[in-house]
């Protein structure tokens, strides 16, 4: 089983593997552009740090002095004292925790609005060997992950370390010889999380593969639905999708059967300093080196002191899960397989396109187009054919600049089109591709994309001048006629059509069609060739014709074959030649008979 079934395939091009400093520093990177309310947050964290390090100072002086030592004349006074910390604590929380979710949010909206900026930016060839799932996986779950770890882990336990040095430093004010006890298993958490982090890191790059492409075979699979119905491969779907299901729980068990000896371990080693502190500090008091109260303000600030190790291991996992996630997001974000942006202008373009010396491949060592040369005069219609995976849509694509050539430049009105500003060279061609796509909306949205700023009255016109006017009226409400989600209301006929009037809106220089009658009807037919012929009236025209009745309305033939030009001419030239023209058009000929 292949393809779509074959649910082992690849999902793309892996992220290169980062050290965790690196990543962690350029996320640091990213947070600094909200320093506003990082210093509103930084000053709720000194306020909650002062605040939590004096309660239980306070608690045992009111133990020592004011209750043991008999003053009870300044109890209320300490104990307001103490309660005042408590509400000091209470209000730097709840400030820190608004700070760090107002952070967290502004982070993910721009990190996402990066990401999908990126995508739209990077060239064809980026798309390549790439899978969707994987991409929408990058865009939406990945910056999701990386969030809920910064919201709700490392700004926290960032603000939790200041709280944990300046405890520390008081139990050595207190008692060095009980500060050694608490932290005489500091070894051991450090050895449990070195043991555990890598390994909980490669386990959660393994879910974010598995669930990535789950989505891919959801996502296909809905858009495939009619070949599914048609060739009855629902059980093929379900299998495979189940299959995935499976593999993603065993992934996930994997994380859980990690964390199954990591907290354990972790809860032991954190639950033995207190332990340690209440045998060492009963010995201690007993033999009268230290109080009562120093003891219980001590326990308490051992207990303090497992807040944020206990935070940091609670996002242990996550932080290991925000690594693997923000490797994918940088390697989007950082790829360099960009459309250049920048280049000249043509004031007046007047359609000429000439490919020289072109050589292309998708994939290194399998060339697609081998040393292409041809010449489009302004005015000219060319049509290129060839078998199937000859290079047509190639060699179209290389012209528009959804590719870069490997070998070889394409020059428009004489420039290396590689010099023309992007947008400039999209707005001198219009390209009708083969599978026409169009989004949700009305018929009068989807011709407007050609020109957003054409009015309905010029949109009107074109469709006019084409002679499909009469066509889009007949729909059930006209101009504003939903075409449904990727245009699933209308037939592939209509769809073809109003692709056109797209490309008529743009006024183009230079048109490139990508022909597709094949399964359009007879009246539908006549109707799209009168708009290409029309279309193409005063334009520079490239057909890649898939039949050769198309063709031969061209004022040139181009014919590719194994990505090289075999012949080219007229359609009667080629023809009285009898090479592969006139096979193509025989087998055609005795196709159409059969």
């Amino acid at each position: 089983m292949t393809g779509f079934f074959a649910r082992t395939a690849m999902l793309g091009e892996e992220a290169p593997e980062t050290s965790p400093w690196i990543l962690l520093r350029r996320i640091a990177r990213d947070l600094a552009r909200y320093k506003g309310t990082l210093i509103l947050v930084a000053v709720s964290i000194g306020v909650y740090t002062l605040t939590s390090l004096s309660a239980p100072y306070v608690l045992g002086r009111i133990i020592d002095v004011n209750i043991l030592g008999g003053r009870l004349e300044g109890l209320a006074y300490m104990s307001t004292i103490y309660l005042l910390l408590l509400v000091g604590q209470w209000a730097s929380a709840t400030f820190n925790t608004y700070g760090i979710q107002k952070v967290g949010q502004l982070y993910l909206r721009d990190l996402r609005n990066n990401v999908f900026s990126k995508l739209q930016r990077l060239s064809m060839r980026f798309y390549t060997g790439r899978r969707i799932g994987d991409l929408i996986s990058a865009a939406i779950n990945d910056t999701s992950t990386l969030n809920d770890v910064l919201v709700s882990g490392i700004l926290s336990v960032m603000g939790s370390m200041f709280s944990l040095v300046g405890i520390i430093g008081i139990m050595v004010y207190l008692s060095p010889r009980l500060t050694l006890v608490a932290l005489a298993n500091l070894p051991l958490l450090v050895l449990i999380s070195r043991k555990f982090g890598g390994k909980l890191r490669e386990a959660h790059r393994a879910v974010r593969r598995k669930v990535a492409e789950a989505t891919m075979i959801v996502e296909e699979s809905i858009a495939g639905m009619p070949v599914i119905k048609a060739f009855g491969r629902e059980r093929d779907v379900e299998r495979s999708f189940t299959a995935i299901s499976g593999e993603t729980a065993k992934a996930y068990v994997n994380i859980a059967r990690l964390m199954g000896l990591f907290w354990p371990s972790m809860d032991i080693a954190v639950t033995l300093s207190v332990v340690l502190v209440l045998i060492y500090g009963a010995h201690l008091v007993s033999a009268g080196m230290v109080t009562i109260g120093l003891v219980v303000a001590f326990l308490q600030y051992v207990n303090r002191m497992g807040r944020p190790i206990t935070q940091f291991i609670n996002m242990y996992d996550s932080l290991q899960a925000a690594l693997a996630a923000a490797e994918r997001i940088y390697a989007i974000v950082d790829s360099e397989d960009v459309e250049k942006p920048g280049g000249i202008v043509l004031e007046k373009p007047r359609g000429e396109v000439e490919v020289r010396n072109v050589s292309f491949s998708y994939i290194p060592g399998r060339p697609v187009l081998r040393n292409i040369s041809l010449h489009v005069k302004p005015g000219e219609t060319v049509a290129i054919v060839g078998s199937t995976g000859a290079g047509k849509t190639t060699l179209a694509s290389l012209i528009m600049r959804f590719y870069e050539p490997d070998a070889g430049i394409i020059l428009i009105d004489g420039v290396d089109s590689r010099m023309i500003r992007l947008s400039e060279l999209r707005r001198i061609i219009s390209y009708v591709p083969q599978e026409t796509y169009l989004f949700p909306g009305t018929v009068l949205d989807n011709i407007r994309l050609g020109r957003p700023d054409a009015s309905d009255r010029e949109v009107v016109e074109v469709c006019r001048r084409l002679g499909i006017h009469e066509f889009v009226e007949r729909l059930p409400h006209g101009y504003e006629t939903d075409v449904g989600e990727m245009g699933k209301k209308l037939s592939t006929g209509e769809k073809q059509l109003i692709a056109i009037a797209r490309a008529m809106l743009r006024n183009p220089a230079i048109v490139i069609l990508d022909e597709a009658l094949s399964s359009v009807d007879a009246a539908t037919e006549a109707l799209i060739r009168r708009a290409m012929r029309r279309l193409m009236s005063g334009r520079t025209g490239i057909i890649i014709a898939h039949r050769l009745s198309t063709a031969r309305e061209a004022d040139r033939i181009i014919v590719i074959e194994e990505g090289r030009i075999v012949e080219e001419g007229s359609h009667e030239e080629l023809l009285r030649r009898k090479g592969r023209y006139y096979e193509l058009y025989r087998s055609m000929a005795e196709a159409q008979a059969a």
